[in-house]
C-alpha cells in the first residue's frame, strides 16, 4: 500500500498513454515492503471510482513535467481490473493486472527498468509532452 511521503511522490502527475492520450492523474503510489513503488493508481472516471492499478514496469516517469507515460494505450489502461479503495491487493489480483497489460513479473532481486527497448533508447532523454527524440 502506499505509505507516507514515497506514497505521495507522482501526487497530481498526469498520465498519458503510449500514444500521448491524456488518461487521468496519479491518484496512489503503491510501493512494496522496502517502499520501493510497484504501481501507480488512477482514476479514470468522473466520480472518483476505483483505481486502476499500473504496473511500474511499464511506465516512464518524466518528474520535470509532472508526467508518467504508460506503454500501452488508453483503451487498455481504462479496462484494466479495478482496485477499491477498501480491498487488498492478492497475488492473483497481481497476476491478472500483469496479464492483462501483457507485461511479465519481474523477480523481486531484479532492477526495475521497465519494458525493455521501449524505454531504454530514450532513458537519458527529457523530451517534453508529444515531442519524439
Amino acid at each position: 500500500m502506499a505509505q507516507g511521503d514515497v506514497g505521495k511522490r507522482f501526487e497530481g502527475y498526469q498520465i498519458y498513454d503510449r500514444h500521448y492520450e491524456k488518461v487521468g492523474k496519479v491518484d496512489d503510489l503503491f510501493v512494496d515492503e522496502n517502499d520501493v513503488p510497484e504501481y501507480i493508481g488512477v482514476k479514470t472516471g468522473l466520480f472518483g471510482g476505483p483505481s486502476t492499478l499500473i504496473p511500474m514496469d511499464i511506465v516512464r516517469v518524466n518528474d520535470l513535467r509532472q508526467l508518467v507515460e504508460v506503454a500501452s494505450d488508453k483503451e487498455t489502461i481504462t479496462n484494466a481490473p479495478n482496485f477499491g479503495d477498501d480491498a487488498e491487493i492478492t497475488a492473483e489480483f497481481e497476476e491478472r493486472v500483469y496479464a492483462h497489460f501483457g507485461a511479465t513479473r519481474e523477480s523481486p532481486q531484479a532492477d526495475r527498468g521497465g519494458y525493455g527497448a521501449y524505454h531504454d533508447e530514450n532513458a537519458d532523454v527529457d523530451v517534453a509532452y508529444g515531442e519524439r527524440s
